[in-house]
């Protein structure tokens, strides 16, 4: 095991481990290492080591050839005790983890994780609670210990059929065979033999068959597996249209491109060409620059997290956002007016915020003189929204509302910052119910991406400069440091939000339901709202689908938007600390 993988295995286990306050370290007999039996310790620090008895008569030397498999750590034991040269029996002395052989490290991971599992397909490992205090496992540390690498965490993500990087005390994880490290490759009992079928031998990347290039240009090709539709697991999984008439008109070009007669008549394994340039970077080829950008930014994004515990969220500041309102009514579908009915989740969430947390809950917008909630299904329309700027502004115009809710945004991040709060302790929800594809229902999130990134951005005019926020800093930049730091953060906001929706057993976009980007026909673009926010943290949550029938009749009850405001708060409380958290629901929808 390298030195980095053990230091990932010490912090990973100090997960287990009451806080300081409670208990020192956690100490386990590993009788497996010999007589007398020593005791694998995790101490407080996160360090691991051994404690063992010397033998009658038993030297330094000899020590370190029958614990460490060589007398030439010798000296290292010795450093790692005080430099002390002369053993005395009945004294314990520690012997670093990381000098232990293989058998030995094997014997100390066995002690300390009873209820891990070695199997043939791979380690199975029972995710850790935490206590106060204590770092949480994640996804990166989990890969880092097994794998030996971090960055590993997508291909277990994907390993483990999960949605998102968000993982909860008591899952199992499995690291599959290939990818583990020792000493834990050397613990897992035989592999199974297995006859390898010719629809094995992709010579692709991840879900292609392969990349290649005929007289129509470069493509990759997907072969179409059991109950698999052309706009539904070819065009939106690969492409990242969601709009509808964006999948129909790429179906369209596919199926010319494959010269396809009927796309409701595709066979099982028929082997669809897939345009390059279509293709979403995540996608195209590994040595593609586009795929290699995607990589690194995806990288440096995902090593990111919120360690920050506001177990009551004392101290936070959610900045809350309802889409559109005003002569902005947002998606008007089946006579549902987008804008009402996420201001009506806003004021749930915000209700349930300020009743049952410490949270400061600042809302971006206000319908009428009072944050009242309506005690109905159906909503009536209003057109009497404002952004709650100084002066306020009634939405008349739909991009410059928008661009208020930013600088408003920023203006509630510098009061915080000067009054004394931590960068994390801010984060910015908005609120949104998408028009996509009808076949498509549940929740996704867009965070800031490093599309388009604007070093100098503002507005002036008239209706801007009367506003108190923009004469305080009428523009905005941020380096690239800032936008990546940015996305790590917003991207764990968004798993959390999307665990609490599953967690409430409400629907979450089957694919890729964390996005950096909108694509609208070839534009790509990130919201203002994201692009020009200061806030670290800050995600648009699109609760539902109101193209598809079944999220449409949600929405229009109470009892569904109030379960969506419970999960929005779930997920708060879950990012900063508290993994299972649950909100009450006595408060009243109309109180």
């Amino acid at each position: 095991m390298s030195v980095r993988a053990s230091l990932a295995f010490a912090v990973v286990l100090a997960a287990l481990l009451p806080s300081a306050s409670d208990a020192a370290t956690r100490r386990m007999a590993v009788p497996e290492i010999g007589s007398p039996s020593p005791v694998a310790v995790l101490a407080a620090s996160g360090k691991i080591h051994i404690e063992a008895k010397p033998r009658r008569n038993e030297g330094l030397l000899a020590f370190a050839e029958r614990l460490c498999g060589s007398s030439r750590h010798a000296s290292a034991v010795s450093r790692a005790n005080g430099g002390v040269q002369r053993l005395r029996r009945g004294v314990r002395y520690k012997v670093p983890f990381d000098l232990l052989p293989a058998r030995h490290r094997q014997a100390v991971i066995r002690a300390l994780l009873p209820r891990d599992q070695a199997t043939p397909e791979g380690w199975r490992h029972r995710v850790a609670s935490s206590s106060r205090g204590a770092r949480s496992e994640s996804l990166w540390s989990i890969a880092e210990w097994f794998t030996g690498s971090g960055e590993n965490h997508g291909t277990l993500r994907r390993a483990n059929s999960l949605t998102s990087n968000v993982i909860r005390p008591g899952q199992v994880i499995l690291i599959p065979r290939e990818m583990l490290s020792e000493p834990y490759a050397g613990m897992l009992p035989a592999a199974p033999t297995r006859q390898v079928a010719a629809a094995d031998s992709f010579t692709g990347d991840g879900p292609f068959v392969r990349y290649g290039s005929d007289g129509q240009g470069d493509y990759a090709s997907y072969r179409l597996k059991a109950g698999e539709a052309l706009y539904s697991s070819v065009v939106m999984r690969f492409t990242g249209r969601l709009l509808a008439s964006d999948v129909n008109e790429l179906v369209d070009q596919i199926r010319e491109r494959n010269a396809i007669r009927d796309v409701r008549d595709l066979p099982v394994g028929y082997e669809v060409k897939i345009p390059l340039d279509l293709l979403s970077a995540r996608y195209l080829p590994p040595d593609h620059p586009q795929r290699q950008e995607w990589e690194a930014q995806r990288s440096a994004s995902e090593q990111i997290e919120n360690e920050l515990l506001a177990l009551d969220l004392d101290g936070v500041t959610v900045v809350l956002d309802a889409g559109h309102g005003g002569r902005d009514t947002g998606a008007p579908v089946g006579g549902i007016w987008e804008s009402a009915y996420v201001y009506d989740i806003m004021l749930r969430t915000k209700r349930l915020l300020e009743s049952r947390t410490a949270a400061t809950v600042v809302p971006t917008t206000r319908d009428g003189a009072t944050f009242r909630i309506q005690d109905s299904d159906v909503l009536p329309h209003s057109r009497g929204h404002a952004v709650l700027t100084d002066p306020p502004y009634r939405i008349d115009n739909a991009a410059v509302a928008t661009n208020f809710r930013w600088y408003l945004s920023n203006s509630i991040y510098r009061q915080s910052r000067q009054a004394g709060a931590e960068p994390r302790q801010v984060i910015f929800i908005s609120i949104h119910a998408d028009s996509l594809h009808p076949s498509l229902n549940g929740a996704m999130v867009y965070i800031p991406g490093l599309v388009g990134i604007t070093n100098n951005y503002g507005k002036s005019g008239r209706v801007y400069n009367a506003r108190r926020e923009v004469r305080a800093e009428p523009r905005v930049s941020f380096t690239r440091t800032e936008r990546t730091t940015s996305k790590g953060l917003s991207r764990d906001l968004a798993e959390h939000l999307l665990d609490g929706f599953q967690r409430a057993g409400l629907g979450v976009h089957h694919n890729n339901p964390i996005r950096d980007r909108i694509w609208r026909g070839r534009r790509v673009y990130v919201p203002a709202q994201l692009r020009f926010n200061a806030i670290p943290a800050k995600v648009l949550l699109e609760v539902c689908n109101l193209s598809n029938d079944q999220d449409r009749r949600l929405i229009k009850t109470r009892a569904y938007r109030q379960r969506v405001a419970e999960a929005i708060v779930n997920g708060i409380l879950s990012y900063y600390g508290v993994p299972g958290a649950r909100a009450e629901r006595s408060v009243a929808a109309g109180s």
